[in-house]
């Protein structure tokens, strides 16, 4: 168990070689752990509000986090430097995430909108405007497309660079609260603040299958690298591990006493670290298809 936030923990990271964690928090603050000690290397207060969303980069030196004072800043990963401020927002930064290669960053806010950045010079590259607020994004692992998920319950799949609008998926009757590529690319999840969990078909957008949980509130998912496991954490603290190939409820267990806000797969899949409500982010190890402390 990792403590040191002093609020809610509203985001987590994992670095792409499984050796560190970032945090965000409700206590405006940026935090990076490391694993193997379960110690706090540094902690930065450089938001003046909650800080909604935090991503790695691909080579693992940088880190963005949004936040509602409505600006995404990048940090050193090394010591907690402050590298960039990104301004163009105009409301609640709600996600962050940097494409699978590295070249761009993509900030969904509570503004209606969807930004696309060029690491290269930390400029605006596309908008994407939505006539609700957006809560999640997601690259696709060639990063071609990029997913957008908002509070009135759609999802858009776009082109990248150029914005071109390649899906809208069918209203989920709710707010999505997060959305995710599978490894391969094949399918995007879907989850809102309802019991169910959607599988679609990429390109096609065609609905695949569904999960639903016995009446729990869905908060935030994630695959496994392999792809075979989606993680789901809950509004109730249950965190289920859902079996794609034998299609049901591998394991579940309540470790946190409050609302899961996120989980992340270690790269090799065998960790899953996960960030609530009761302030505390947790470190599972998964083995055949179980969660243990």
């Amino acid at each position: 168990m990792l403590i040191g936030h002093t609020d809610w923990v509203n985001a987590i990271a994992l670095s792409p070689g499984g050796q560190f964690l970032v945090s965000g928090g409700r206590d405006r603050t940026v935090r990076l752990w490391r694993l193997d000690s379960c110690q706090q290397v540094w902690g930065v207060t450089g938001h003046a509000d909650w800080v909604k969303t935090v991503a790695f980069s691909p080579d693992g030196q940088l880190i963005a986090s949004g936040s509602g004072d409505k600006t995404v800043k990048i940090w050193s990963a090394k010591d907690g430097a402050l590298v960039n401020v990104l301004t163009g927002h105009t409301d609640w930064v709600n996600s962050v995430a940097f494409s699978p290669f590295g070249i761009w960053l993509l900030s969904g806010s509570a503004d209606k909108s969807a930004i696309l950045w060029s690491t290269e010079n930390w400029e605006q590259v596309k908008v994407f405007t939505h006539i609700s607020l957006v809560y999640g994004v997601a690259f696709s692992p060639d990063e071609t497309l990029v997913a957008t998920g908002t509070y009135d319950g759609t999802a858009k799949i776009w082109k990248v660079p150029d914005g071109e609008l390649v899906l809208m998926l069918p209203e989920h009757g709710d707010w999505i609260r997060g959305l995710v590529f599978s490894p391969d690319g094949k399918i995007l999840a879907t989850c809102c603040w309802t019991d169910t969990i959607r599988f679609w078909l990429i390109p096609e957008g065609r609905l695949a299958s569904s999960i639903t949980l016995p009446k729990e509130a869905t908060t935030t998912i994630a695959f496994s690298p392999d792809g075979r496991t989606l993680a789901i954490g809950t509004h109730g603290g249950s965190i289920y591990l859902w079996d794609l190939v034998a299609e049901r409820v591998a394991h579940v267990v309540q470790g946190h006493s409050n609302h899961v806000s996120s989980v992340a797969f270690s790269p090799d899949g065998k960790r899953l670290a996960s960030g609530s409500r009761d302030k505390t982010i947790r470190i599972w190890k998964v083995e055949d298809g179980v969660l243990t402390p």
